[in-house]
């Protein structure tokens, strides 16, 4: 009775240690994935530059304004050759 336990127990012992060389791969395999993840300092430097990124886009002119300084432009040259002409015609 007593052989037929070991040799139960010894087949079940042969399967944990079949599991636990899977494991070891998979875990292997996580570790080297986990190498390649960036650091917490990289992701603090990515959160800076979007920071950075963010401020400088939302100092740019939007399309109205540069409409708006493009007819004003315009608006002011034409004012002076007008202005000019009718000086000349004098």
């Amino acid at each position: 009775m007593l052989d037929q336990r070991v040799k139960a127990l010894e087949a079940d012992l042969k399967d944990v240690k079949q599991s636990l060389s899977r494991l070891e791969v998979a875990i292997a395999r996580i570790e080297g994935g986990m190498s390649q993840m960036p650091k917490q300092a990289d992701l603090a430097a990515l959160r800076s530059d979007i920071g950075e990124i963010k401020g400088r886009v939302s100092g740019m002119p939007t399309w109205w304004m540069l409409i708006v300084a493009l007819v004003g432009t315009w608006s002011a040259g034409s004012a002076i050759v007008f202005a000019l002409t009718r000086y000349a015609a004098r």
